[in-house]
């Protein structure tokens, strides 16, 4: 999105790169309804409040304190990666716990090995992977989901189709939303174009999506990054 590619955009553009920025998708707030404001009441009920996104984060906690809620002092919070945690941080609600790898998975294994099963909360997007909360769910907790934001595809302009179709070195994907969201309102001139580019997504599940589609990755980044993926782009290209 528009909100979030800054980051990555200018890292690319410092390591050398002469950059298409697409924007495929964009994130927007869902109003809540009656059973997410009584959900929000109940906040002291539940053991864990876990987040998948940086926009999880902004758009839950907008909700909380648009209700005028408090954070409960017993509700301990955990994250997917490092970037999510700092936007926690920088709402003044440091994170208790975030794992090393950055995906739902990793995040599950680390909870079930450092708290008992009890309730947890997931603020997220209406096309958030179920992962984390299959393995929580399988492993005797109580898992309650809470839809906060939409994940909307971007109509691209034809100039935007044009210039892929002109030819990439790389093509670097940091979500599975925005992959189905650029491959489906491409054409075929311009797939193949991505299919002949090295596909760099920022994680396996966004790897799992260009799969999904078509597209081979020709790597996974270790650190699923903005720093990983240019670490690793470089690399690759280098290579090439």
């Amino acid at each position: 999105p528009t909100s979030q590619g800054t980051k990555l955009n200018e890292a690319l553009q410092a390591a050398g790169a002469h950059v298409l920025w697409i924007p495929a998708i964009e994130i927007a707030a869902l109003p809540p309804d009656d059973e997410g404001r009584a959900l929000l009441g109940r906040l002291g009920e539940f053991d864990w409040c876990a987040f998948a996104s940086e926009s999880g984060v902004r758009h839950f906690l907008d909700r909380v304190e648009g209700q005028g809620l408090r954070w409960p002092l017993r509700l301990r919070v955990a994250t997917v990666g490092r970037n999510t945690a700092r936007a926690l941080a920088d709402r003044g609600r440091p994170a208790d716990l975030v794992p090393e790898e950055h995906t739902g998975r990793a995040l599950a294994e680390l909870l079930l090995s450092r708290a008992p099963a009890g309730r947890i909360l997931l603020p997220r997007g209406d096309q958030g992977r179920e992962e984390l909360a299959e393995l929580l769910q399988a492993a005797g907790w109580q898992v309650t989901p809470l839809i906060c934001y939409a994940n909307r595809p971007v109509r691209l302009s034809p100039s935007r189709v044009f210039a892929v179709e002109q030819g990439l070195d790389a093509a670097v994907f940091a979500s599975p939303s925005a992959v189905r969201a650029l491959w489906e309102q491409l054409p075929e001139t311009a797939r193949r174009v991505l299919a002949r580019a090295a596909c760099v997504p920022i994680g396996p599940t966004t790897a799992g999506a260009l799969r999904e589609v078509g597209l081979e990755p020709a790597l996974v980044p270790e650190t699923h990054t903005v720093d990983g993926v240019v670490a690793a782009l470089a690399q690759l290209l280098a290579d090439r």
